[in-house]
């Protein structure tokens, strides 16, 4: 393999020293705005990868001639897909010269996947259970059914292969922004292999090939966990990837059946609702099919899925006839023993057949369940917020993460591969002199 070095080499210095102000002082670091920053910068990226380059190809060929052992080869590879990763960081992803580093990213892994074996992998249903030491129990039965999708990085040490760790995702489409969205739902790297650019090896892949299909809306929804460590994963996110985050409290409703207290005042609203194990098969599954084409269904929810027992018929609840359902909550039992609610929603959207619905599920939770048991409701409404907490007023706030990758870099002007090139051809004072118009842009 004959790689091109891209610039002669300069003495190394700390990208941090380079670029990043105080971390402690200003989280979102990473942040050049001037010209001479963005040289050296460039310059240090650069050095880095002259240096990985030159010596890739005595790896490679150490390798070929003796494959017993990857420790090195892939140590170096993913050392290049640090360096990669940490252009595309330090001048955004968003940002032309971002995405081309992105994309170098994909291509350093898949050479290496041609030859040795794949980095990062599509944790595919089949391959879901190789991961279960970097995601929950409830997440993995969600990529097991398709509710969503993941990647995983795939280590090797002391002659094994590990599942380092995954980044789960879905994209879809949004009203709002008439486009789709993707969505990151989890991040988590194993302990033993952390701060080793597993987490940053994941990210790059994602971003990229989201990036790679036009969704330029990115965002971080609801990573749920205790306040260290979600404060430690912001840092990141912010300082690193520049997400636009904050932590909040989830408004989806988590409760424990012990806590619901008030169900009597609403005692009225279950009449007319029907448990679905009162149907039997067919009625069921036509019945709720029909329900769901009507009143539009979650992608994941396939026929094929309804027909087993992911819904819990006993838990699940509808208004109207067999034939004709007019509303329709379907909730599932999660390996954990959390019950989700996984669809609700009414013909014409109202609330009140809703709150029917939600009522009833309460009842048969309170009595069938022990008063432990979790229940998960997604609240999308202020209507049905304010019903749940009239009944249940106690409910357990889950901390999350909300935000939106963070737009180009803060100059005047995109950071692209052109103008990289352009500025390592300035010297001293046409780079003052640049810095010149666009302080007096900016003012």
């Amino acid at each position: 393999m004959k790689r091109k070095k891209t610039s002669e080499a300069v003495e190394f210095k700390s990208v941090y020293e380079v670029l990043q102000v105080d971390e402690e002082t200003d989280p979102e670091g990473f942040r050049p705005y001037d010209a001479k920053d963005l040289v050296e910068g460039i310059k240090v990226y650069d050095f880095m990868l002259n240096t990985v380059n030159s010596g890739l190809d005595d790896y490679v060929r150490a390798y070929e001639k003796d494959p017993s052992d990857r420790t090195t080869i892939q140590a170096a590879y993913t050392f290049k897909i640090d360096v990669l990763a940490g252009m595309a960081k330090t001048f955004r992803p968003l940002s032309a010269y971002g995405r081309d580093r992105l994309g170098e990213v994909k291509k350093c892994s898949r050479e290496y996947a041609s030859f040795v074996a794949p980095l990062i992998t599509n944790i595919t249903p089949d391959k879901a259970e190789s991961f279960s030491k970097v995601l929950t129990e409830d997440m993995r039965e969600d990529v097991e059914v398709g509710k969503v999708k993941a990647l995983g990085a795939v280590r090797y040490r002391d002659g094994k292969l590990y599942g380092a760790g995954a980044i789960v995702y879905k994209v879809e489409y949004s009203p709002i922004i008439g486009g789709n969205v993707g969505r990151i739902l989890w991040l988590y790297v194993h302990e033993d292999f952390r701060e080793q650019g597993v987490g940053d090896h994941l990210m790059a892949e994602l971003l990229g090939s989201m990036l790679e299909n036009g969704i330029e809306h990115v965002t971080i929804d609801g990573l749920t966990g205790d306040e260290i460590e979600l404060d430690r994963l912001k840092a990141y996110l912010m300082s690193s990837w520049m997400f636009d985050l904050e932590t909040t409290l989830n408004t989806d409703a988590l409760i424990r059946v012990g806590n619901i207290k008030n169900l009597s005042k609403f005692k009225d609203l279950v009449k007319g609702v029907k448990s679905l194990s009162e149907l039997k098969d067919g009625e069921n599954s036509n019945g709720v099919k029909n329900a769901l084409k009507r009143m539009g269904r979650p992608g994941y929810l396939s026929d094929k899925l309804l027909k087993t027992d992911y819904i819990d018929p006993e838990l699940s609840f509808y208004l109207g006839t067999e034939t004709t359902v007019t509303a329709l909550l379907l909730a599932h039992r999660l390996p954990s023993g959390k019950i989700r609610v996984e669809y609700l929603n009414s013909e014409d959207g109202s609330f009140e057949p809703q709150q029917k619905l939600i009522s009833a599920f309460f009842k048969k939770t309170s009595i069938q369940c022990s008063e432990e048991t979790l229940l998960y409701i997604p609240v999308d409404s202020a209507e049905n917020a304010i019903f749940i907490e009239e009944i249940c007023p106690i409910q357990l706030g889950q901390y999350m993460l909300e935000g939106l990758l963070a737009p180009r870099i803060g100059s005047d002007e995109d950071i692209d591969a052109k103008m990289v090139a352009a500025l390592l051809e300035f010297d001293e004072d046409e780079i003052e002199e640049l810095d010149g118009m666009i302080k007096a842009a900016k003012e």
